[in-house]
């Protein structure tokens, strides 16, 4: 992500993460769960109401479907396709909670959602930024082997595994 343009909200991780990984229109089924506080609220940044209310639209827009999935209850994203594993994804965006705390946070939320029979891929997925990045890289290597889990940073133009 470009320096001077502001990080991206949760929401919006999901929209774009989805366009880019998992569209709809390309045979993907996707759940998406949206927490309340996700779309804004009292004592939010002002463009965060209308960033997120845009991001849903899209979600809507493009057939993604709102709501907890069966299998995988609250988790941010779960995207399946015929003849491929499953995808379960928790995403950070910008909040006000620190960057570390909610990667801290997201590992133990990936962890509650992992099934051992299933044929699922586990995913952390957080804007591109550099402060982001760096945050994810503590997450030691083999923890990632033996969790079987990704980590992906996503921004407007694409997503990039680490």
């Amino acid at each position: 992500m470009a320096r001077g343009v502001p990080s991206l909200y949760e929401l919006e991780v999901k929209r774009y993460l989805i366009q880019h990984r998992f569209l709809p229109a390309r045979g993907w089924k996707v759940t998406v769960h949206v927490d309340p506080m996700e779309e804004g609220g009292p004592n939010q940044p002002p463009d965060k109401k209308e960033r997120t209310a845009r991001a849903k639209t899209w979600l809507e827009r493009n057939g993604v479907g709102l709501g907890d999935h069966p299998d995988f209850p609250r988790a941010d994203i779960v995207a399946a396709r015929h003849g491929r594993p499953s995808y379960v994804i928790e995403v950070k965006g910008e909040a006000r909670v620190q960057k570390g705390v909610a990667i801290q946070q997201a590992l133990g939320q990936i962890q509650q959602q992992m099934r051992p029979d299933r044929d699922a891929r586990y995913v952390i997925a957080t804007p591109n930024t550099p402060d982001w990045e760096d945050q994810m890289e503590r997450i030691p290597a083999h923890v990632c082997d033996q969790l079987s889990l990704r980590l992906w940073l996503v921004d407007e133009t694409g997503v990039q595994e680490i």
